[in-house]
C-alpha cells in the first residue's frame, strides 16, 4: 500500500507540470544559448542575477513529476548539463527501498519506449559512482538515468536524469582563465564575477551547494545531490564540512581542496557564543596580525581569480537572509575584498539576491571555522 501510494503522490503532482522530456531527447537542446533558453522555455527561471543556471519547479518526465529541473550554462552561454531531478531525500519525504525501486524500474521502462532504445547499465557514474541507465539516442548524443541509492545505508538519496555536454573547452583551468573573471571597481571593490548561483533550499546542503557552485564555475560536472550523497548531508542536519571535504577528495571530482590555515583570535568560534563573538568585535585591533594573514590569503587567492570555501558561524551579526542570535556552522563562499573599506565580499547559496554581499574584515575574521582552496 505504501509504495502505491508514494507513486500515487509523483504521479498526481504531474497534472500541471510541463512535460520536458523532448529536451533531453532533442541534441539540439544543447545549441540553445542561455540568452534565449528561459525565453523560449517559460518554465525555467534564473536563479541568480547571471544567466548560469536556470531552474523550473513545474516540470515531468515521462509521466512522472520533478521537484525542480535545472540548466547549466557556461559565462559564455552554452549549455552544459540539463538535470531533472524526480526525486531527492533533502526536499522530499523519505522513500522506501522498495518504493523506490519500484518508481525508477517504471521510469526506465517509460525512457525506453520514449527514446526508443534499451539502456545500457553502468554501476559506477559521476561523483557519486553510483548505478546510471545509458541511453544511447543517436551518435554522440546520450541521456542518463542516475539512481543514487546508499548501499551502506539501504536508503534511497535521489533518481535524476541527466544530459552532459562538457567539452575539455569548457573547462577554467588556469589563471589567465580564471582571472578573467575578477572585476575592479572605482570603490575599491576586487570580486570575481559570473559565479553559478544554487539555491540549497530550507535543507542543510550549505556545503554540497557551495561546492557544486565553485565546481560548475570551472566547467567541472558536478551537482548538489550527488554531492550531498557524497558529502552524507542531512536535509536537517546539515554536513559536516571536513567530512565533506574528505569525500569531495576521494571522489571522481575534478576538484582539488587545501586546507587554508587559520590562526584563531582566541579559539575556534565553533566552541564559542554569538554573545562571545560579538564582545570580541569590540575588543579586537584593527591591526591584529592573525587578521591581517587572513585578509592576506584571501586576497592571493582573489587576485588570482579563485574564491574561497568558507566556513563559518552564522548568526553573531546581522545580515542578510540571517537573524542575528541564531548561531550555527554554515559555509559559503568569499568572492572577493576591498582594502578601502576593510571588508569581506562573500556569496550564500541562498538564491537571487545573495549574489554579492560584504562584511567589515573583523566580523568575517572571527566567525570563521576553516578556509578551503578549492581549484580545478
Amino acid at each position: 500500500m505504501k509504495i502505491i501510494l508514494s507513486l500515487c503522490v509523483f504521479l498526481l503532482s504531474v497534472v500541471n507540470a510541463t512535460e520536458i522530456e523532448s529536451l533531453f531527447k532533442s541534441k539540439e537542446t544543447t545549441n540553445i544559448p542561455a540568452s534565449q533558453f528561459a525565453e523560449k522555455y517559460n518554465d525555467f527561471q534564473w536563479e541568480g542575477e547571471n544567466t548560469r543556471v536556470a531552474i523550473s519547479k513545474n516540470s515531468s518526465v515521462v509521466g512522472f513529476s520533478a521537484y525542480e529541473s535545472l540548466a547549466y550554462f557556461t559565462a559564455t552561454g552554452k549549455l552544459v548539463r540539463l538535470d531533472s531531478w524526480l526525486y531527492n531525500k533533502g526536499d522530499q519525504d523519505t522513500m522506501s527501498v522498495d518504493a523506490f525501486e519500484k518508481m525508477y524500474l517504471e521510469v526506465l521502462k517509460k525512457l525506453s519506449s520514449y527514446f526508443g532504445v534499451q539502456p545500457k547499465r553502468f554501476a559506477k557514474d559521476g561523483a557519486t559512482r553510483g548505478l546510471a541507465y545509458s541511453f544511447m539516442i543517436s551518435q554522440k548524443h546520450e541521456v542518463r538515468l542516475l539512481v543514487g541509492y546508499d548501499k551502506k545505508k539501504n536508503e534511497a538519496n535521489y533518481l535524476s536524469l541527466v544530459m552532459r555536454n562538457y567539452a575539455t573547452s569548457d573547462r577554467v583551468n588556469s589563471e589567465s582563465k580564471t582571472k578573467a573573471f575578477l572585476k575592479k571597481t572605482e570603490t575599491g571593490d576586487v570580486y570575481i564575477t559570473k559565479i553559478p548561483m544554487i539555491d540549497q533550499g530550507d535543507k542543510g546542503y550549505c556545503v554540497p551547494a557551495t561546492l557544486t557552485r565553485i565546481g560548475q564555475h570551472y566547467g567541472v560536472d558536478v551537482s548538489m545531490h550527488e554531492l550531498a550523497m557524497v558529502a552524507n548531508s542531512s536535509s536537517d542536519g546539515g554536513t559536516s564540512p571536513r567530512k565533506a571535504m574528505d569525500a569531495v577528495k576521494k571522489g571522481r571530482i575534478a576538484l582539488s581542496i587545501r586546507d587554508i590555515k587559520v590562526s584563531f583570535y582566541d579559539k575556534n568560534p565553533y566552541f564559542l557564543s554569538a554573545g562571545t563573538i560579538r564582545s570580541m568585535a569590540k575588543k579586537i585591533s584593527e591591526k591584529d596580525r592573525n587578521m591581517a594573514k587572513f585578509e592576506k590569503e584571501i586576497i592571493k587567492r582573489i587576485n588570482r581569480g579563485r574564491m574561497v570555501a568558507w566556513s563559518m558561524m552564522v548568526g553573531a551579526f546581522e545580515e542578510k537572509g540571517a537573524r542575528e542570535g541564531s548561531w550555527g556552522g554554515h559555509m559559503r563562499m568569499i568572492i572577493g575584498y576591498n582594502l578601502k573599506t576593510h571588508e569581506i565580499l562573500y556569496s550564500d547559496s541562498w538564491g537571487r539576491g545573495h549574489e554579492l554581499k560584504r562584511w567589515p574584515l573583523k566580523y568575517a575574521y572571527l566567525v570563521t571555522t576553516g578556509l578551503y582552496d578549492v581549484v580545478p
